[in-house]
């Protein structure tokens, strides 16, 4: 029989495997954090329920890959403080989000005739309104805390992002960037809407 601890060696991950792929997590974190905040920033209100829905689900994922990636970033030997707390500045934006996300679909419930919701507590639309435009309310409340989260967050990112890519080698630094610029592009095709902001994140203050 195989020693059970030489199969757990072997499939343990070093901190020189994390450290290798550090710039390879480092742009995956930031090409979909800044995707996701673009797509906050987007008008999108005036869409429908299940269009803001959509658009919502699409910003938990960008920012679940963010995590992912911010995650792993932060396994290395060379991460720093500031690395943490934005990995938990991700976790909360992610809450907040999935709150109003959350708060969307109670919307729906309460606006379809047919769904269970109206079907269990054998309510006229029009008894439905009210609570369906609280819980849009409660939606909204809690996606305007997020952009001002986001307004306080962009100076810090921006200096986060400076920092991890000066401690970066010169091979390093390359990867990155090959890394950000193809994985930026695979993005926003994948995430592409017909409302794009015109202003991008980077340059917003």
């Amino acid at each position: 029989m195989r020693d059970i601890t030489v199969e757990r060696h072997e499939t343990r991950v070093s901190a020189n495997d994390f450290n290798l792929n550090r710039p390879i997590h480092l742009a995956r974190r930031d090409v979909h954090f800044e995707r996701a905040v673009e797509l906050l920033y987007m008008p999108f209100h005036e869409l429908d329920t299940t269009a803001r829905i959509r658009h919502v689900e699409s910003v938990l994922k960008l920012l679940q890959t963010a995590q992912h990636h911010a995650f792993l970033a932060a396994k290395t030997t060379s991460a720093n403080q500031p690395e943490e707390d934005f990995l938990r500045f991700l976790n909360l934006i992610s809450h907040n989000v999935q709150s109003a996300h959350s708060m969307m679909q109670h919307q729906t419930h309460l606006e379809n005739e047919e769904g269970f919701l109206t079907q269990f507590l054998s309510a006229a639309k029009e008894d439905c309104a009210l609570p369906a435009l609280h819980y849009r309310r409660r939606a909204d409340d809690i996606l305007q805390g997020v952009w001002h989260l986001l307004r306080l967050a962009h100076r810090p990112y921006r200096a986060l992002q400076t920092a991890n890519t000066g401690s970066l080698s010169a091979e390093e630094l390359v990867r990155y960037r090959r890394a950000y610029e193809s994985f930026h592009t695979e993005v926003n095709e994948r995430f592409a809407l017909e409302d794009q902001p015109t202003t991008p994140v980077a340059a917003r203050t």
